[in-house]
């Protein structure tokens, strides 16, 4: 018997530190996939916004004809928009009102995101860029990421999570603080989120 108490004391004394590894090791995890999506940024790689997406369905016939952009139109439109918003000079009220009507319009669905939650995205996106500029290459890749949001309706769960963890890293290799650039990617999950409220 003391045998037994003796093996499950020291059982339970060794299991204890394992406990804590758990949620470290989900970190560390986490951590590492950020580093990785930095890379694939700063090397190049094709985002994931660019894989094959089904195209939106198009509006009811019998409501009037909004203006209708191709999708590459739209990323112009976005990058313009980005590029717009020069370092150390916060973006103007027009720069922001130009920037909420370019994403109306690139949003081709049914459903659109409200405008207070696309309000919330081009403020804080708009106060990241006037602290740290990004680069032409990451200027059309943020806009692509963007675009492929507004338009996720079909997408895929993992290739819409993709595509959100591509935006922090697109502003994590610009230089925006970790935080920052997280708050940033969640606004635009939730921007994503409400266009996609007709897939789940």
């Amino acid at each position: 018997m003391k045998l037994f108490i003796t093996t499950a004391s020291v059982i339970a004394l060794c299991a204890l530190p394992a406990f804590g590894q758990g949620a470290q090791a989900d970190q560390i995890k986490r951590r590492a996939k950020e580093l990785s999506n930095q890379n694939n940024v700063r090397q190049g790689v094709t985002p994931p916004s660019q894989a094959a997406a089904k195209p939106a369905t198009p509006a009811a016939a019998n409501t009037p004809a909004p203006v209708v952009v191709t999708a590459q139109q739209a990323v112009a439109r976005i990058q313009a928009d980005i590029a717009a918003v020069k370092l150390g000079t916060p973006a103007t009220s027009e720069q922001k009102t130009q920037f909420l009507k370019d994403i109306g319009v690139a949003s081709r669905g049914a459903i659109k995101p409200s405008l207070p939650t696309v309000t919330k995205f081009v403020n804080e996106l708009t106060a990241a860029l006037a602290e740290k500029a990004l680069g032409a290459s990451e200027q059309a890749r943020l806009a692509q990421d963007i675009e492929a949001v507004l338009n996720s309706v079909a997408m895929p769960l993992t290739q819409f999570d993709a595509v959100i963890a591509d935006v922090q890293a697109i502003l994590q290799v610009g230089d925006v603080k970790r935080t920052v650039a997280a708050a940033i990617a969640n606004d635009l999950r939730t921007v994503g989120q409400e266009v996609r409220r007709t897939a789940r």
